[in-house]
């Protein structure tokens, strides 16, 4: 099916090619998405045409991405090529918060065979709220099915991009592990300490009196767990205290402290015992 615009631009539907009408110079091809673009405002001619219908009928219905930028850069480059061919006034106009349309002021015809013969096509009626085509020339139908299988491969010389909320950036994703790795060790290192904390508080201590070890008294550390030392374990611990000769002032005493840090020997036998000097306070 071919279109003829102010009688001076024809547009083939089948090959998506624009040219001069009196064909003095060989016609120029367009993308698909062009094509479908420009036959579904033919199809409303004179009518508004939503964005969100020509995203849906040019691009998503055949697998490609929709955008705003997409569709400039199309509508773009079909004024750019009416022009060259020939049409100085807008073929295509932008109606602002809606979408485009095909302008009433331009001439289009339209001939199913290639008899040379065209009809004029009549704009699109408003009747209140509701629009309509007096000619039924099938016109969306094949805006709809043409170049269905072809499509959903084709490389257009357009970029389809798609729009800045679909593309997540390697920057983002980046930085996005590298917070979520630094979230968990925090938790581990926090964690950490408060086992620590916890571990550490748990096991209270108690100080035991052993007995007298010359001028000393001596008391014994233990961990409350540990319990009360045995009767023999405070005979080797005032013996053990007994051969170091330790002096004390009235005012101070031998603590004896077990740990595992240091040992010593007591009765030949190796003990986890140290001596410290304490003032009473």
């Amino acid at each position: 099916m071919k279109y003829r615009f102010n009688d001076r631009v024809l547009f083939d539907g089948d090959s998506g090619t624009l040219g001069p009408s009196d064909f003095s110079d060989e016609p120029t091809s367009i993308s698909n998405p062009a094509k479908r673009l420009l036959l579904l405002l033919i199809a409303n001619y004179g009518k508004p045409v939503e964005r969100e219908v020509i995203f849906k009928k040019v691009w998503d219905d055949y697998g490609m991405i929709s955008s705003n930028n997409n569709l400039n850069q199309c509508v773009s480059k079909l004024r750019r090529v009416l022009k060259v061919m020939g049409i100085d006034d807008e073929v295509i106009a932008t109606v602002p918060k809606i979408g485009f349309m095909l302008r009433r002021e331009i001439q289009v015809e339209i001939s199913e065979e290639d008899d040379g013969h065209f009809t004029p096509l009549v704009p699109a009626q408003t009747v209140g709220d509701e629009a309509y085509l007096p000619v039924d020339s099938g016109l969306e139908d094949e805006a709809e099915t043409d170049d269905d299988a072809a499509s959903a491969s084709e490389v257009d010389d357009e970029l389809d991009l798609p729009t800045s909320e679909e593309i997540a950036t390697p920057a983002n994703k980046k930085r996005l592990g590298w917070g979520l790795i630094a979230t968990v060790a925090g938790l581990v290192f926090v964690l950490g300490i408060a086992s620590t904390m916890y571990a550490t508080n748990s096991l209270a201590r108690q100080e035991v009196f052993l007995g007298k070890a010359g001028s000393c008294k001596v008391f014994m550390s233990t961990s409350t767990q540990s319990g009360v030392p045995s009767p023999s374990l405070n005979q080797d611990m005032l013996s053990y205290v007994e051969k170091r000769k330790a002096e004390c002032r009235a005012d101070e005493y031998l603590l004896v402290v077990r740990s595992n840090q240091v040992r010593s020997f007591i009765s030949g036998r190796e003990s986890p015992v140290f001596c410290a000097l304490y003032h009473r306070t």
